[in-house]
C-alpha cells in the first residue's frame, strides 16, 4: 500500500512538473481542470485557481484503484 501512495506521489509530482514545464497533454487527459466546478478567477496580475470538481474526480479513482490493490 506504501509503494502504491509513493508512486502516486511521484506520478504527480512528475506531471505537475511537466503541466509547469508547458508540456502539452494527450487529447484524454486536456478536460483535467476544465470540469464545471472547477474555479478560475482572474482580477488584474492575480489568478486563483481551484480545481474543486477535478481533485474529487481524481481522488475518488485513487481511492477506487487503492481498495483494489489493498491487502486483506
Amino acid at each position: 500500500m506504501i509503494r502504491f501512495f509513493g508512486l502516486a506521489i511521484f506520478i504527480a509530482i512528475g506531471a505537475g512538473l511537466a503541466i509547469h514545464a508547458g508540456v502539452e497533454l494527450p487529447w484524454f487527459l486536456d478536460w483535467i481542470g476544465r470540469l464545471p466546478g472547477d474555479l478560475l478567477i482572474k482580477k488584474g496580475p492575480l489568478t486563483l485557481y481551484v480545481p474543486i470538481t477535478s481533485s474529487l474526480l481524481i481522488s475518488a479513482v485513487l481511492s477506487f484503484l487503492s481498495s483494489l490493490f489493498a491487502k486483506g
